[in-house]
């Protein structure tokens, strides 16, 4: 069954309707107060105090004021209160703060993780600026076709896209054809309006055209026989992707074998600002009512030794030097990182540095 997300119900088609602010705030590199201005909407709409299986009456929702501001919660006053009492307001405080934070992350991980499918973020997407592809190239031998030479009209009709719509729809109303059926018309179209080009302007598109596929030529061949990109962006679109890309390979060598899979993976990420992380993807279950996966299975002795071990080994692989030199500069072009995603329970990620971000010293703080 597929996995139903941390939101439904109104919350879900309030986050939904938030996508494209989120979206113009990613190409914008706005991302962090984007998120804070839709988080704040978020909770005036679903206060925290709101089960999160309960939704409010459209009343409720009718009355929201974005402008307003919002009253601060009252903090317990010890003078007004015996010892038993304060100690149990101070705990409902710290305990609705818990919740909010974790709420917080949960619609940060969700938009991630929408912005990240809106966007073809995959590595089974067939893009040419895909890095699994090249990968799946070099282990397959398939993924990446040649690039065929387009035509002269193709090319230059890339340009008049409105011109040609425009005298398309024209014959099309004249002749009394459906809108459905107006490529052949456009097709026609297109072909006339390139033909009426001057000689010298034609032969122009025609060199264009041909250096355009010498340019797609030269990159597919660096791409089939060149080494793999290690420029941070290609690195980090791989990471993002990792998952998806892994995780069937996972599951058919345990269709495959009979047995269980765990892949772990680690080292500085880029868009983290070098830091180390560290990513497990798991395959198999146990047997038994509940499945659980040798992640979750061992998630308390998995967190106290394989974690630590793997993180050792990886400080011995990575000097301080090679992290910064891989980190991004996010606040120039905003990147998502791993662990800003909302994942399945294959999934285990393991942040191995949080300590705070030192200016002069960004990606050494992961040692």
């Amino acid at each position: 069954m597929p996995h139903p997300g941390a939101f439904r119900g109104l919350r879900k088609d309030f986050l939904q309707g938030e996508k494209p602010e989120y979206a113009a705030a990613v190409a914008g590199g706005y991302v962090n107060d984007a998120l804070a201005v839709i988080q704040r909407r978020f909770f005036k709409r679903f206060p925290i105090d709101l089960p999160i299986d309960k939704e409010p009456t459209p009343e409720q929702l009718a009355a929201v004021n974005d402008e307003e501001p919002e009253p601060d919660q009252v903090v317990p006053n010890e003078d007004e209160m015996d010892a038993e009492e304060y100690a149990k307001a101070v705990e409902r405080l710290e305990d609705r703060q818990k919740l909010i934070v974790f709420r917080k992350g949960q619609i940060k991980r969700w938009l991630a993780y929408q912005y990240m499918k809106d966007h073809e973020i995959n590595p089974k997407d067939t893009g040419a600026d895909n890095p699994y592809r090249v990968l799946l190239h070099k282990l397959t031998g398939k993924g990446l076709t040649k690039p065929r030479q387009k035509s002269g009209p193709n090319t230059w009709r890339k340009t008049h896209t409105m011109e040609i719509e425009l005298e398309t729809r024209r014959r099309a109303m004249q002749q009394g054809v459906n809108v459905k059926r107006l490529a052949g018309i456009r097709e026609g179209v297109a072909k006339e309006m390139f033909a009426a080009l001057d000689p010298f302007e034609r032969d122009e598109w025609l060199e264009r055209t041909k250096e355009e596929h010498d340019e797609a030529i030269k990159k597919w061949e660096s791409d089939v026989n060149g080494p793999l990109s290690t420029a941070p962006e290609d690195r980090q679109q791989c990471i993002l992707g990792l998952t998806q890309f892994v995780q069937p390979i996972l599951d058919l060598i345990c269709e495959a074998t009979g047995w269980k899979a765990t892949l772990v993976t680690g080292g500085p990420e880029p868009a983290y600002g070098g830091r180390l992380n560290m990513i497990s993807i798991h395959s198999g279950t146990t047997s038994g009512d509940i499945k659980m996966n040798f992640g979750r299975c061992e998630q308390i002795r998995y967190k106290k030794y394989l974690v630590p071990m793997y993180s050792d080994f990886l400080r011995k692989c990575y000097t301080p030097e090679e992290c910064r030199a891989c980190a991004l500069d996010t606040d120039k072009d905003p990147f998502i990182r791993i662990v800003d995603i909302e994942h399945p329970q294959e999934i285990s990620i393991y942040p191995l540095c949080n300590r705070p971000k030192d200016s002069t010293y960004v990606a050494a703080a992961a040692f």
